[in-house]
């Protein structure tokens, strides 16, 4: 399986030196509009190929569901991820039942749309999936951040799923991973930061998985996905 060479930065920047996954990260945190898509897509695909680097580009709209995509080396969009949950500032959207994560050279990847880290369900089912890393992307209102919300999202579900999880917003930028993973002992690869690029190494062969109880099954989260997202 091969070393994922993490690089977070301003959309369309060039990557940090031997990157092979770039994760844009904007100081704005707005998604792209619906009426804008097809252009930024087309100009991350270019961004791609032209660096030889896998993207996830800027959350979008598209369709009234609010998005993530996943682009390869070549150009191609390799898989998308729409989001179960909706940010109260944008509740007039629509909510999806799927989660696909996308199979990848470095691990199965799950791309995690805004606030769909702060429900536990999402992260276990794609665990049990057989996810290795998250990628999330949020828009945090000016105002609304604190601590908490980094250690009730991507922090918690790197160490209730033991995965590595990336998480980028217009606030904060951090990589997570198992406690016992991490050189502090802390659970952060990466401390949150707004400082751009953000670096990392992540092996996900490595990874020492942490067996969930027999409650927090697959089967579980899938036949009562609906009562918990109510």
């Amino acid at each position: 399986m091969t070393t994922l060479h993490l690089s977070v930065g301003e959309p369309f920047t060039s990557p940090a030196w031997g990157s092979n996954v770039v994760v844009f990260s904007s100081l704005t945190g707005e998604a792209i509009a619906e009426e804008g898509v097809k252009e930024y897509l087309s100009k991350a695909c270019r961004y791609a190929k032209h660096y030889k680097v896998y993207v996830v580009p800027e959350r979008f709209f598209l369709m009234g569901y609010h998005s993530m995509c996943l682009i390869s080396p070549e150009g191609k969009v390799l898989g998308a991820q729409k989001a179960s949950y909706l940010n109260l500032a944008w509740r007039q959207g629509k909510r999806s039942a799927q989660l696909v994560p996308i199979r990848t050279e470095f691990g199965s990847i799950f791309l995690c749309v805004d606030v769909d880290i702060y429900h536990p369900e999402v992260s276990r089912l794609v665990e049990a999936m057989g996810t290795q890393i998250v990628i999330c992307s949020q828009y945090i209102q000016v105002g609304d951040y604190n601590t908490g919300m980094v250690i009730n999202g991507v922090w918690s579900a790197a160490q209730s799923c033991s995965m590595f999880v990336v998480g980028v917003s217009n606030q904060y930028n951090c990589v997570c991973a198992p406690r016992r993973m991490t050189e502090n002992d802390d659970g952060f690869i990466v401390a949150p930061r707004v400082k751009m690029p953000v670096t990392a190494q992540i092996q996900a062969e490595n990874l020492a998985r942490m067996p969930l109880r027999g409650s927090l099954s697959r089967r579980f989260y899938t036949t009562h996905r609906e009562d918990l997202r109510a």
